[in-house]
Protein backbone atom coordinates (compact mmCIF):
# COMPACT_ATOMS: atom_id res chain seq x y z
CA UNK A 1 0.00 0.00 0.00
CA UNK A 2 1.43 3.57 -0.74
CA UNK A 3 1.24 6.05 1.96
CA UNK A 4 0.29 9.53 2.04
CA UNK A 5 2.98 10.38 4.78
CA UNK A 6 4.98 7.80 7.23
CA UNK A 7 6.68 9.50 9.90
CA UNK A 8 9.70 6.80 11.27
CA UNK A 9 9.65 7.08 14.86
CA UNK A 10 12.41 4.00 15.26
CA UNK A 11 13.80 1.62 12.91
CA UNK A 12 10.88 -0.63 13.61
CA UNK A 13 8.07 1.92 13.81
CA UNK A 14 6.50 4.04 12.10
CA UNK A 15 3.66 6.45 11.90
CA UNK A 16 1.63 6.46 8.95
CA UNK A 17 -1.24 8.98 8.04
CA UNK A 18 -4.62 7.35 7.30
CA UNK A 19 -6.35 7.47 4.34
CA UNK A 20 -9.73 5.85 3.11
CA UNK A 21 -7.41 2.78 1.98
CA UNK A 22 -6.60 1.92 5.49
CA UNK A 23 -10.60 0.91 6.26
CA UNK A 24 -9.89 -3.16 5.75
CA UNK A 25 -6.86 -3.47 6.84
CA UNK A 26 -7.55 -1.88 9.93
CA UNK A 27 -11.22 -3.61 10.68
CA UNK A 28 -9.14 -7.13 9.82
CA UNK A 29 -6.82 -6.18 12.69
CA UNK A 30 -9.41 -4.93 15.26
CA UNK A 31 -11.93 -8.04 14.52
CA UNK A 32 -8.70 -10.06 15.06
CA UNK A 33 -8.38 -9.08 18.49
CA UNK A 34 -11.86 -8.19 19.47
CA UNK A 35 -11.62 -10.12 23.01
CA UNK A 36 -8.11 -7.84 23.99
CA UNK A 37 -9.36 -4.37 22.85
CA UNK A 38 -13.03 -5.06 23.48
CA UNK A 39 -11.99 -5.15 27.59
CA UNK A 40 -11.24 -1.33 27.47
CA UNK A 41 -12.46 0.16 24.08
CA UNK A 42 -15.95 0.48 23.68
CA UNK A 43 -15.44 1.19 19.73
CA UNK A 44 -14.57 -2.31 19.43
CA UNK A 45 -18.29 -3.59 19.90
CA UNK A 46 -19.68 -0.68 17.63
CA UNK A 47 -16.79 -1.29 14.64
CA UNK A 48 -18.87 -4.95 13.34
CA UNK A 49 -17.90 -3.95 9.61
CA UNK A 50 -15.17 -2.68 7.35
CA UNK A 51 -17.81 0.14 6.73
CA UNK A 52 -17.95 1.08 10.60
CA UNK A 53 -14.52 1.57 10.09
CA UNK A 54 -14.55 3.15 6.99
CA UNK A 55 -16.83 5.79 8.66
CA UNK A 56 -13.93 6.78 11.45
CA UNK A 57 -11.94 7.21 9.32
CA UNK A 58 -13.84 9.84 7.44
CA UNK A 59 -14.49 11.24 11.05
CA UNK A 60 -11.03 11.50 11.92
CA UNK A 61 -10.00 13.21 8.25
CA UNK A 62 -12.79 15.69 8.44
CA UNK A 63 -11.32 16.64 12.32
CA UNK A 64 -7.92 16.34 10.57
CA UNK A 65 -9.22 19.00 8.48
CA UNK A 66 -10.75 21.19 10.93
CA UNK A 67 -7.67 20.94 13.43
CA UNK A 68 -9.31 19.13 16.13
CA UNK A 69 -7.86 15.36 15.31
CA UNK A 70 -4.64 13.62 14.21
CA UNK A 71 -4.82 10.16 13.48
CA UNK A 72 -1.90 7.77 13.10
CA UNK A 73 -2.06 4.29 11.81
CA UNK A 74 1.00 2.63 14.06
CA UNK A 75 3.14 0.37 12.19
CA UNK A 76 5.69 -2.28 13.69
CA UNK A 77 7.83 -4.38 11.61
CA UNK A 78 6.02 -3.47 8.48
CA UNK A 79 2.56 -4.89 10.04
CA UNK A 80 -0.23 -2.74 11.48
CA UNK A 81 -0.36 -3.02 15.01
CA UNK A 82 -2.54 -0.27 16.28
CA UNK A 83 -3.37 3.75 15.84
CA UNK A 84 -2.25 6.59 18.01
CA UNK A 85 -4.35 10.04 17.63
CA UNK A 86 -4.76 13.14 19.75
CA UNK A 87 -8.34 14.27 19.51
CA UNK A 88 -10.24 17.07 21.35
CA UNK A 89 -7.41 19.38 20.05
CA UNK A 90 -8.57 22.83 21.30
CA UNK A 91 -6.05 25.32 19.47
CA UNK A 92 -7.45 28.15 21.69
CA UNK A 93 -6.66 26.83 24.98
CA UNK A 94 -3.50 24.64 23.05
CA UNK A 95 -5.19 21.43 24.78
CA UNK A 96 -6.06 17.70 23.62
CA UNK A 97 -6.42 14.19 24.45
CA UNK A 98 -4.11 10.98 24.04
CA UNK A 99 -5.53 8.02 22.60
CA UNK A 100 -4.64 4.75 21.47
CA UNK A 101 -4.75 1.09 21.27
CA UNK A 102 -2.61 -1.87 20.31
CA UNK A 103 -3.02 -5.06 18.63
CA UNK A 104 -2.01 -7.81 21.79
CA UNK A 105 0.39 -9.68 19.27
CA UNK A 106 2.15 -6.11 20.06
CA UNK A 107 2.21 -5.49 23.15
CA UNK A 108 5.31 -5.44 26.21
CA UNK A 109 7.32 -4.20 23.41
CA UNK A 110 7.71 -0.86 24.60
CA UNK A 111 5.63 0.23 21.66
CA UNK A 112 3.06 1.85 22.95
CA UNK A 113 5.60 3.92 25.08
CA UNK A 114 7.02 5.05 22.23
CA UNK A 115 4.30 6.03 20.04
CA UNK A 116 2.91 8.17 23.08
CA UNK A 117 6.89 9.79 23.76
CA UNK A 118 6.71 11.10 19.88
CA UNK A 119 2.84 11.60 20.00
CA UNK A 120 3.64 14.30 23.29
CA UNK A 121 6.55 15.34 20.58
CA UNK A 122 3.90 16.24 17.90
CA UNK A 123 1.41 18.05 19.79
CA UNK A 124 4.21 20.53 21.90
CA UNK A 125 6.68 21.08 19.11
CA UNK A 126 4.81 20.78 16.00
CA UNK A 127 0.69 21.22 17.17
CA UNK A 128 2.09 23.96 19.63
CA UNK A 129 -0.03 22.74 22.62
CA UNK A 130 0.55 23.34 26.06
CA UNK A 131 -1.30 20.11 27.34
CA UNK A 132 -1.75 16.73 26.62
CA UNK A 133 -3.95 14.42 29.05
CA UNK A 134 -4.82 10.80 28.58
CA UNK A 135 -8.22 8.88 30.15
CA UNK A 136 -7.19 5.05 31.12
CA UNK A 137 -9.62 2.85 33.05
CA UNK A 138 -8.52 2.07 36.49
CA UNK A 139 -8.33 -1.45 35.89
CA UNK A 140 -6.21 -0.87 32.48
CA UNK A 141 -2.90 -1.57 34.51
CA UNK A 142 -0.48 -1.46 31.68
CA UNK A 143 -2.01 1.80 30.29
CA UNK A 144 -1.56 3.39 33.42
CA UNK A 145 1.68 2.44 33.80
CA UNK A 146 2.23 3.76 29.87
CA UNK A 147 0.87 7.24 31.18
CA UNK A 148 3.36 7.31 34.17
CA UNK A 149 6.06 6.11 32.20
CA UNK A 150 5.99 9.12 29.63
CA UNK A 151 5.64 11.33 31.83
CA UNK A 152 1.89 12.23 32.63
CA UNK A 153 0.61 12.65 35.96
CA UNK A 154 -2.34 11.76 37.69
CA UNK A 155 -4.70 13.50 38.14
CA UNK A 156 -8.46 12.77 38.60
CA UNK A 157 -10.50 9.89 38.52
CA UNK A 158 -13.13 10.33 36.00
CA UNK A 159 -16.79 8.34 36.75
CA UNK A 160 -18.79 9.82 34.12
CA UNK A 161 -17.74 9.49 30.86
CA UNK A 162 -18.30 7.82 27.41
CA UNK A 163 -17.99 4.38 28.88
CA UNK A 164 -19.47 2.82 32.08
CA UNK A 165 -16.08 2.06 33.79
CA UNK A 166 -14.13 4.35 35.68
CA UNK A 167 -11.53 6.48 34.05
CA UNK A 168 -8.08 7.75 35.56
CA UNK A 169 -7.40 10.96 33.64
CA UNK A 170 -3.52 11.89 33.72
CA UNK A 171 -1.77 15.16 32.05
Amino acid sequence: MDYLLKLPVTDTIDFVKPSLQHSEELFQVIDSDRKHLGQFLPFVEHTQTSEDTTNFLKAKLTGEASGTDQLFIIYFEGQLAGTIDIHFIDQKNKLGEVGYWLHSDYINQGIVSTSVNKICDIAFNYLGLNKLSLLADTENIPSNKVAQKCGFSRKREVTKYIVTSNLLGYS
